[in-house]
């Protein structure tokens, strides 16, 4: 991978995390029930697995591997 490629992609990364970051609704208000708060915290729990992949590619990316 090219350092323009590198770039491009780590670029792609940062946007895609903040993206996410956003996405995590630390509110409490959501669910009313407990179907609705299983629900919630699985989505949370998926979304909290893709930060981490991400974050993952970007630090192997920022070392050149």
């Amino acid at each position: 991978m090219s350092d323009d490629e590198r770039s491009t992609r780590i670029r792609e990364i940062d946007e895609d995390l903040a993206r996410m970051r956003g996405d995590i609704d630390p509110s409490l208000d959501g669910p009313h029930d407990m179907v609705d708060a299983g629900q919630n915290l699985a989505a949370r729990e998926e979304l909290a697995g893709q930060i981490e992949e991400l974050e993952a590619e970007r630090e192997r990316l920022m070392r050149g591997d």
